[in-house]
């Protein structure tokens, strides 16, 4: 049976009074979750934790597929943001993005499941390689499927921070998912815009790999990768909240 080990990691960043992400990292559970919260400073704040919190709650305990576990805990999210929200003024239009990962060494521990909402990312990585698993729910990425921009234009155009799809901001909800067969030495890296938006993919792996190379396997300090990074998005700017989510199979 695999092993699997995670960690979790984030920052208010350089240019931000709090902090709108969450996150969770659970090895037993083989769960990743990374949520960036939109709709002002409690806003923002509130629905990425409800998100953290809900996945606590009822990943756990519920059964069926983990597609079906990942699905049903973020309908219940996005059902308690929505409702929230509509509750209370001062929480009116807060949502968030939710990329999260799971797997079963138990059911299926050769295959993991990846449900995402928004712009927040998961990348595959092994060493020397990494590849975008998730597509972002953004208006840039809209504009480069349609030709109006190029890919090297997204950092710098002014709807770069627009999503077009989030959890608990409309009345529906609609979740991308993605399985991935996985092998011992895979990494998985969830991560929001705040390091996205300041490093380039191979800056991401050339960190990875260098905890990669400075230990054996199973041994690197994935905690000290993820605050790493961070702290290389801070230099660069650190223009947003910055949250990193690593999970290692073993």
């Amino acid at each position: 049976m695999i092993k699997i080990r995670s960690a979790f990691a984030s920052d208010v960043g350089r240019r931000r009074s709090n902090n709108q992400d969450n996150g969770i990292a659970i090895s037993d559970l083989g769960l990743c979750l990374v949520a960036d919260g939109m709709g002002g400073h409690k806003g923002g704040e509130t629905a990425s934790k409800i998100v953290a919190e809900t996945f606590k709650e009822l990943y756990p305990v519920s059964s069926g597929s983990i597609l079906d576990r990942l699905e049903g805990a973020l309908q219940e999210a996005h059902r308690r943001i929505y409702s929230l929200s509509q509750k209370e003024e001062s929480l009116q239009g807060m949502g968030t993005t939710t990329t999260c990962l799971a797997i079963d060494p138990a059911q299926n521990p050769q295959q993991a499941i990846v449900v995402h909402v928004g712009d927040s990312r998961c990348y595959f990585l092994q060493k020397g390689a990494i590849w975008q698993v998730t597509r972002d729910h953004s208006l840039v990425q809209e504009k480069v499927r349609a030709g109006l921009i190029k890919r090297e234009q997204i950092k710098e155009d002014m709807m770069r921070n627009v999503i077009t799809r989030s959890v608990g901001f409309e009345p529906q909800i609609q979740m991308d998912s993605y399985a991935l067969s996985v092998h011992s030495g895979d990494w998985f890296l969830l991560c929001s815009d705040g390091l996205t938006g300041q490093l380039e993919d191979d800056e991401i792996l050339k960190i990875a790999d260098e905890f990669r190379s400075a230990s054996g396997p199973g041994s690197a300090d994935l905690e000290s990768c993820a605050r790493k990074l961070i702290a290389l998005a801070n230099e660069n700017g650190g223009d947003d909240n910055i949250s990193v989510g690593i999970l290692e199979i073993l």
